[in-house]
Order: structure tokens, then sequence, then C-alpha cells
């Protein structure tokens, strides 16, 4: 029997009041966590490249993945009036652009952060629109609270990269597509059209959504006992297809160009030189995407760490470590109870009877994590951030559906504290969140690195914490590409240290960001030894003076080891 006080909490205003208590606490975080931290590894450079591309017209920076959230992101630094960018070397020519400008860098860094938090934030809400129309509002609020609190959302939906920006445009076309399925107009159509064009022209990732929609139509059309290939399938798919390549055409404004010798195979092949004298729409998007393909079956851009390992071709189960580690163990154990519970009802569930949301809810994220564990260009966490919307709503619907027995409702409790307890310990430093299984972020770098960990964003903390502790000439190893100069971060070059004998002829302070000392041999020498301090669990700090002050080298290490790492804050 469904109460008054019932009634009050299902009503649409208490449940949108609910959700903005989520998701605004979830943006004033991320504004003023990320105000205080440096540019990440790429944010300069794809800053260069929206501006570039909003004031000129011309997209020519940073071209393997397309400009829409690039140009998102740039919008607001247009009205600051920065100086132009100049011409050049392009990660230089975004070094200059944001540190030798008439505008502060954090301030024009904090304009193109602002658009990435509303992205976030427009992902949040979309994860509740879909869940409550479809499942419910308790299961609606369980999946925005486990979204809202999740520290790789806290951490990416910052900065000014396109991971989350995929997360929800990949989200939002699947389900569009799926509504299509379920009630076929063509107005449906149209707009299943138009998100999966946003979503190809967000992040080359969205290219997965072509397989997703055909194997999600065949399996509506096999719930329906109807012929699973036919004139229709063509037809709707021609459909979104040349309304997504609309989209693509006009985000890159019309764009109509020869590829010229920008592809390889005209350079390896003469025989097909013409061809690249053929004008092409949108070809900016081809040259991307060809980009990225060229990334999987040639050589590797850059070399992989995984579980202090390296290697150019990466590791199959790369993301599945990634999950293990990265996700907080509230999550994983909510999303293991839905899936216990999942299963028991299916038992008695014919599969071609199962309600078609939960082929919504499964078929794209088990696309993805299967392209994910082939994928040479796979760095972690930020990578799997568009199966978390799935995971969250999936937890949600199963674990919130009647009947909802009292060891579930302690259960959910329980893990929503925990999750709780796991987000705030890590406050502020959410990039190098490591759930307690994995030894925490201090045992971080023994996993992962780079965008997992160290992204460069902590040269800001690095200051203080040298201001804090009187350090006025340290050797700095540094991981990233905020101008320390520009900070006014004292630093002077680290010497090779390959051994712990080289470390104690060494007498100063070393700061080393986590990447850099587990990837360069040069620097083993202070693998060994215990850090004074973690600055934001991504720059080691070893005061190495007091090591070279001792005389008997055995005590030397061993005078060390018995001092706990803290994290600077």
């Amino acid at each position: 029997m469904v109460t008054a006080k019932d009634r009050r909490l299902l009503a649409p205003r208490t449940f949108w009041c609910l959700v903005a208590g989520l998701l605004a606490p979830m943006a004033a975080i991320q504004f003023v966590t990320v105000s205080r931290e440096s540019q990440t590894w790429d944010e300069s450079r794809q800053l260069l490249s929206g501006y570039t591309y909003l004031i000129s017209g011309h997209f020519t920076v940073a071209r393997e993945h397309p400009p829409l959230l690039k140009l998102l992101w740039a919008v607001p630094v247009w009205f600051l009036h920065p100086s132009p960018p100049h011409d050049g070397e392009v990660r230089q020519a975004g070094l200059d652009f944001l540190y030798r400008n008439r505008v502060p860098a954090d301030q024009m860094l904090m304009a193109g952060r602002c658009s990435a938090i509303a992205i976030s934030i427009l992902l949040g809400w979309t994860v509740a629109v879909w869940t409550r129309r479809h499942f419910g509002i308790p299961a609606a609020l369980l999946a925005v609270f486990l979204y809202a609190l999740d520290p790789n959302f806290l951490a990416h939906g910052r900065y000014i990269k396109n991971d989350v920006g995929a997360a929800l445009t990949i989200f939002a076309a699947t389900m569009a597509w799926g509504a299509y399925l379920v009630e076929p107009t063509r107005k449906r159509l149209w707009l299943s059209g138009l998100m999966v064009g946003l979503a190809l022209a967000t992040k080359s990732s969205a290219l997965i959504l072509w397989p997703v929609m055909l194997l999600l139509y065949w399996l509506r059309r096999w719930q329906q006992r109807r012929g699973l290939l036919d004139r229709e399938c063509l037809r709707a798919l021609g459909t979104v297809a040349a309304v997504a390549f609309l989209v693509i055409f006009l985000v890159y404004r019309c764009e109509f160009a020869p590829a010229g010798e920008q592809w390889a195979i005209f350079r390896e092949w003469p025989a097909t030189s013409w061809l690249g004298r053929i004008p092409i729409p949108a070809v900016g998007y081809f040259l991307g995407v060809g980009n990225i393909f060229g990334r999987q079956v040639g050589d590797a851009h850059a070399v992989g760490y995984l579980l202090g390992r390296q290697s150019p071709s990466g590791w199959w189960y790369m993301s599945l470590v990634a999950l293990a580690v990265k996700t907080p163990l509230a999550e994983l154990a909510l999303f293991v109870f839905a899936l216990k519970a999942a299963t028991r009802r299916l038992r008695g569930i014919h599969l071609r009877n199962l309600d078609f949301r939960w082929y919504l809810l499964s078929v794209t994220p088990i696309c993805y994590f299967a392209v994910s564990l082939i994928s040479r260009s796979n760095v972690g966490e930020r990578h799997l951030l568009p199966l978390l919307p799935f995971f969250f709503v999936v937890t949600g619907a199963v674990l919130t559906s009647a009947p909802v027995h009292k060891w579930r409702r302690i259960a959910i409790a329980a893990a929503g504290l925990l999750l709780i307890v796991e987000t705030a310990s890590i406050h502020p430093h959410y990039l190098a969140f490591f759930n307690a299984l994995a030894g925490g972020p201090a045992s971080g770098s023994e996993y992962l690195v780079d965008s997992n960990l160290d992204w460069g964003q902590d040269v800001k903390y690095l200051k203080a914490y040298l201001a804090g502790n009187g350090i006025s000439d340290p050797y700095v190893l540094y991981y990233g590409l905020a101008d320390l100069d520009y900070y006014g971060v004292p630093h002077r070059p680290l010497p090779n240290i390959r051994t712990v004998e080289a470390a104690e002829k060494i007498n100063g302070v070393v700061a080393i960001s986590a990447t850099l000392l587990v990837t360069r041999g040069e620097f083993a020498g202070l693998k060994s030894l215990e850090p004074d301090a973690r600055v934001g669990y991504s720059i080691y700090i070893y005061d190495l003076r007091k090591l070279s002050a001792q005389t008997d080298p055995p005590l030397r290490v061993e005078t060390r080891r018995p001092r706990p790492p803290v994290a600077a804050q």
C-alpha cells in the first residue's frame, strides 16, 4: 500500500531535487579540486586545437579525434580574449599559448575545464532521465548516486579530455537507437542519427556503435520472430548513417577537400596517388579515423605499463586489471550482487522473452569491453569510462526491483556508506584512486601509471610542499607539460641514480614523478628506498641528504625504511 509519504517521495519535483542534490556537489567538488591542479599531459594541446579551430575555421591541430568537444572547451576561453596562438610544433605551440599569453594560464584552463564539468553533469542528468523513465525513481537515484560519487568520474570529468564526453554520447546514442527499435517512428530514427553523429564527432571510439546497432537490430527482430536482415534494416541504418554524417559534416564546417599525401597508403603505393586528389567531404574526420586505425595495426605510439612491466603492444588483460584496481570496492560489490540477482531471475525466463531494455544495457558494454581487450591504445581506466554508466543503471535497476528484501536494503546502504568513505579518503586527489585491495593510491604505481595516477597534475601541490618544508634547490624530474618556471617551482636536473650507492652521493632532495620512476631504468636506485612523501600520490619525494650523511651503508637503508610515506595535501 502506497502511503502519502511514499507519494511525496515519488513526486517528480522531489526526485529532481534529490538528483540536483547529488550532481550539484559533484560539480562543486570538481571545480574546487581541479582549480588546485596544474594541466594534465594533453590539456594545453587540446585547448589549442579547439581554440585554433574556433577562431580560424580550420581544424589543423590534434586531428586524431574529432573537434566537437574541443569547440565546447574553447568557447569560454574565447570570451577571455587571449593572444592568438602561433604556428609551430603542436606541443610547444600549446605550451606557448597557455603560459606565454596575456591571459593567465590558470584562468584559461579553468574556463575550458568548466565546459568539461558541465559535460559530466549532463551525463549524470541523462542517466537519471533514462533510468527513471524505464526503471523508476529508486533505480535512477541509486544509479546517479553511484555516478556522482565515483572517483574516476570526479577525476576525469574535470579535465579537458573527451573520455567523459564519449561516455555521455555513446550512452545517449545507444538509448536513442533502442527507443527506435521498440517504437519505430521517423522522429526516433532521426534522433538516433543525431545522437550517433554527436558521438562520432566526439571521439573515434564511438565507431563501436555501428556493430552495436546492427546486433541490437538483429536481437529485436529475433524477439519479434522476423527476418534478421531485410530492406527495412538497410533503410534504418542508412538513414542513421546519413544523418550522422550530416552532423559530422557540419561539425567540420562543411569541409570538402582532397586527402593529399596525409594518408600513408598514398605514399607507400604511388599508383594510388590519384585518389589523394579526389575531394572528400569532412576529410579531416576520415584522416583522424585513419590515424587511430594506424595505431592499432602499426607501430605503437607509446610504450604501455602494467604490473611493473612495459610493452609496446600492450596486454589483452589490461582492461581487467584497470577495472579491478581502479573501481571502488563498493561499486564492485553492488555490481556482483546485481549480477547474482539477475542470474537467478533469468533462470525462469526465455531469452527471447527478455525485456529489450536489458539488451540495451548489456550489448554496448560487452562489445566495447571486448574491443578494449584487443586495443593497442588502451591506457587503462579513462578509456573504460563509457562502460560505467551502463553498469550503474544495471545495478540500480536490478537491486531496486521488487521485491526489495530487508537484507538488500541493508547491503545497498552499507555499500553506499563504503563508497562515501572510499571517495572521501582520496579527496582531493581523485585521479590517483586505487581501491583498498590494490593497496590504495600509495601502491598505485605497482599496477598502472600515466592517466591512472600521474598525469602531470600536481605541480601546484609540489610547489606548496617545497615551500612548506623550506626546500629551495631540489632535483626535479617531472612527467608532464606544466611550466615549472611559470609556477615558481625551483628545480635542477636529476642525474642518473641506477643504484643505492649512486643515491648516497646525492646530497639533496629529489622529486620524481611516479611514471618516470617506474619506467626509467636510470633511476632504479630510488625504487629500493621508501619515499619520504608522496605529493598528490603522483610525485615521490626522497630526502637524500640524510642518506648521504650516513657512513654505514646497511644502516642507511635500514634507517629509512621505517618512515611511513605520507601524501602531501
